[in-house]
């Protein structure tokens, strides 16, 4: 651990004597990037302005940074369907640390799935989307002429989403509407969902 201490402590000190001679150190501006699925994101940096393509884990920029010039990275676009932050290392001055290093991490958008079931009275009703299950049980006591609502677990930005019902009330027959689609940029809690007596 000393001789790593040692070993950044020289190298700042050397990068502090050139400077101080006129010659400056350059520095690259590399960026560590997490969970980056979906394309379109935009780095930049200054006026250095990058695409980066899905998939990547790493990027660095192309306009190297002169000892004691500030850097500055920043999300100037979130990819599709995600939202991405820097995390740290993103701005300071070159040559305060040995290297620069920044961190982006990026997760999927996600939003609520809900709506609505009228006119039911049974029992043991289960909804499905994908393979996630939920029950919807009628209003205690029964009263049809309150509708009862139901919500799924978050849906990933830019998926399909099919509500079908699995198991049909006791004594009912419910059909969807409004239950399929890809989820974008809001809430979906439109779904409807009517029963009728068998």
């Amino acid at each position: 651990m000393k001789f790593t201490t040692l070993r950044a402590s020289a190298a700042l000190a050397l990068l502090a004597t050139l400077a101080a001679c006129g010659g400056k150190a350059m520095f690259d501006v590399n960026v560590t990037i997490t969970g980056l699925n979906n394309p379109n994101l935009v780095l930049s940096n200054g006026s250095d302005r990058a695409t980066i393509p899905a998939g990547s884990s790493s990027y660095t920029f192309s306009r190297r940074i002169p000892y004691g010039e500030d850097y500055n990275v920043v999300v100037e676009k979130s990819p599709d369907h995600m939202t991405c932050k820097v995390m740290s290392g993103g701005s300071g001055s070159a040559g305060h640390f040995a290297t620069i290093n920044a961190v982006v991490a990026c997760e999927q958008n996600v939003h609520a799935l809900s709506g609505r079931v009228s006119n039911l009275s049974g029992a043991n009703m289960i909804l499905l989307n994908g393979n996630v299950q939920v029950a919807v049980a009628p209003t205690t006591p029964p009263t049809p002429a309150v509708p009862v609502d139901f919500t799924f677990p978050s849906v990933a930005d830019g998926t399909s989403y099919g509500i079908t019902v699995l198991k049909q009330p006791d004594g009912q027959t419910c059909t969807v509407t409004n239950g399929t689609g890809v989820m974008h940029e809001t809430d979906i809690a439109n779904v409807s969902v009517a029963c009728v007596a068998n």
